[in-house]
């Protein structure tokens, strides 16, 4: 995900990038399914975030290209969060479709469909 809880000037501010990537997770990982639900989402999510390996950002100089580099690494970052929400998403979708499939059966019995129908239809002509 993104580590770059700081821009490229030295402050203890969180990039607003990287602060609406955090909030996205946590809407999203209310219906993740683990059985710790949104604890180990928010737990994982905040490692993810201060690991320096995941977005590496230049130090020193403040020049405007250093912060114009920094900016794009940060953008970079971000969009691969993105990608794990949206990853996130799909299999909280799956994990809803499953359940449902499991509560509701395979589908609609189309031979015992077919036969009460007929079924039907010769009780109602007799």
């Amino acid at each position: 995900v993104c580590s770059c809880l700081t821009r490229a000037k030295p402050s203890n501010n969180m990039h607003p990038l990287v602060r609406d990537l955090y909030k996205r997770a946590i809407t999203v990982g209310r219906d993740y399914p683990h059985p710790e639900g949104i604890e180990y989402v928010r737990r994982k999510w905040k490692e993810a975030l201060r690991n320096p390996e995941n977005c590496k950002l230049i130090e020193g100089d403040s020049s405007p290209e250093v912060a114009n580099v920094n900016e794009r690494i940060i953008r970079k970052a971000v969009g691969r969060g993105r990608y794990v929400i949206r990853e996130m998403e799909g299999t909280i979708q799956l994990k809803k479709y499953r359940t449902m499939r499991r509560r509701y059966g395979e589908g609609v019995d189309a031979d015992g469909e077919a036969s009460r129908i007929g079924q039907s239809l010769r009780d109602f002509v007799k």
